[in-house]
């Protein structure tokens, strides 16, 4: 095998965008908006591979109706139990074949958590190692306890349905189209054992409990997957009932933060942004990177006009500067003494 390289190039760069929420979230009215943009608003480009027994059709057009802001024109597809992973693989390669630019899996979670998902394949495996243990043990005349031989069996029990989720993430890695995934979540607690000192100067171990509504919510919705899928994918956020389709980040790198605000819903542009990234565009500037920019071209006519700069700003932009201050009064104070005295100003009397 000959291997070939040429100079490295962000021109066709596929994406695999997560999100995770409960009922009432958002979350695949989200979805379809990230992918109308990455798709260049035209909905005939996106595949929808729908696991929630066509219910991805709630937001497609009835016979006579035309897409709109809440309506989309994608093109549809069942996929039925069993939720295997190689189920999964399949009917995104085959759309991926099909030439789709964006291909929207709604729910991912199934594969964790759905008939003949991962988890179900682990109890299957446990249950059948219960069985041969029994069996063993009682032609030997041993004595049998199915609560230690279960204990014993789970471990080695995630080695085949992990090892066939690993294949899947590869497959989903490989894929030429950009993907949008959406993953149930769950309301959890956080349980941690600490160690604490006694009184007798001996550390002890105990356990701490933080409800649910305590926590910071990105730790309190927990996606329904792997749970290393999320930090598998390009991006990746958890929407929250009480914030419906505004985006809490559970991955999200540098170069993508201007392409998703994260104080506003989720609409097409978030996709459009991610879109011009991929092809080897830059991602627009925030509103902050905005006003950072034109205080810094200020600052480099000096601190009069740096002055005149904050003046016209109102309290909370101006606010925002703070964390440049010192640069922007450098700058100015640099301009200034720079250009304290030209020649033409001096006396020609000499």
């Amino acid at each position: 095998m000959t291997f070939a390289f040429a100079p490295a190039v962000r021109d066709r760069v596929g994406l695999l965008i997560g999100l995770a929420g409960p009922t009432g979230s958002g979350k695949t009215l989200s979805a379809l908006k990230i992918a109308r943009g990455l798709a260049g608003g035209d909905d005939s480009k996106i595949a929808f591979v729908d696991t929630e027994g066509g219910r991805g059709k709630h937001y497609a057009p009835a016979p006579s109706e035309k897409p709109s802001e809440t309506v989309f024109g994608f093109q549809h597809c069942d996929l039925r139990p069993p939720f295997t992973p190689e189920a999964y693989r399949d009917a995104i390669a085959a759309a991926d074949a099909a030439g789709f630019e964006v291909i929207l899996v709604d729910s991912f979670s199934h594969v964790w958590d759905g008939d003949g998902g991962l988890q179900e394949m682990h109890d299957v495996i446990v249950d059948e190692s219960v069985v041969k243990s029994r069996a063993a043990a009682e032609e030997k005349g041993w004595r049998f306890d199915e609560a230690v031989t279960r204990d014993k069996a789970s471990i080695g029990a995630w080695k085949e349905p992990k090892t066939r989720h690993k294949r899947l993430v590869s497959r989903l890695i490989q894929c030429r189209a950009h993907l949008v995934i959406c993953m149930r979540a769950d309301e959890k607690m956080r349980m941690e054992t600490v160690g604490e000192e006694g009184r007798n100067g001996k550390t002890f171990k105990k356990t701490v409990i933080t409800a649910a509504k305590d926590l910071p919510l990105a730790e309190r919705w927990v996606p329904i997957v792997e749970k290393r899928f999320p930090y598998e994918l390009t991006t990746s956020f958890v929407l929250a009932p009480t914030n419906p389709g505004v985006p809490i980040p559970i991955k999200l790198q540098d170069q993508h933060r201007s392409a998703v605000p994260l104080d506003r819903r989720i609409d097409e542009g978030v996709g459009r942004a991610l879109a011009t990234w991929a092809k080897g565009g830059a991602a627009p500037m925030t509103a902050r990177e905005r006003l950072y920019v034109a205080a810094r071209e200020a600052a480099d006519q000096g601190a009069v006009a740096l002055a005149d700069f904050r003046r016209g700003l109102d309290d909370r932009a101006d606010t925002a500067l703070f964390p440049i201050l010192d640069e922007l009064t450098r700058r100015a104070s640099d301009f200034d003494a720079a250009n304290d005295s030209f020649p033409g100003d001096r006396s020609e009397a000499a």
